[in-house]
């Protein structure tokens, strides 16, 4: 059971991460990144919210086998975007 709480801990890191760095852009202002790219931030900050519940939700309740396992998949999911948004999406493009 230590691990897993510790584990279900761990997996809120990222999308903290995440939150703070969307607050981050957010608060400089839509006049320095234009207009389009704010609105667009904002709607990702409300799915990255939703994403931070269900790690938060699942930190809070270790003893949730399931919930653990759906912010798991989540995690691997966001990253695996991240990943290839970051590295391959002009090799494909």
């Amino acid at each position: 059971m230590g691990r897993r709480r510790l584990s279900c801990w761990l997996l809120l890191l990222f999308p903290t991460i995440l939150c703070v760095a969307a607050l981050a852009d957010l608060a400089r202002g839509s006049a320095r990144i234009g207009l389009a790219a704010f609105e667009s931030d904002e709607k990702q900050l409300a799915i990255l919210l939703c994403f931070l519940a269900v790690s938060g939700i699942a930190a809070f309740r270790p003893g949730w086998r399931w919930l653990f396992w759906a912010a798991w998949v989540l995690n691997a999911l966001v990253c695996g975007v991240l990943i290839y948004l970051a590295f391959f999406w002009k090799v494909f493009s």
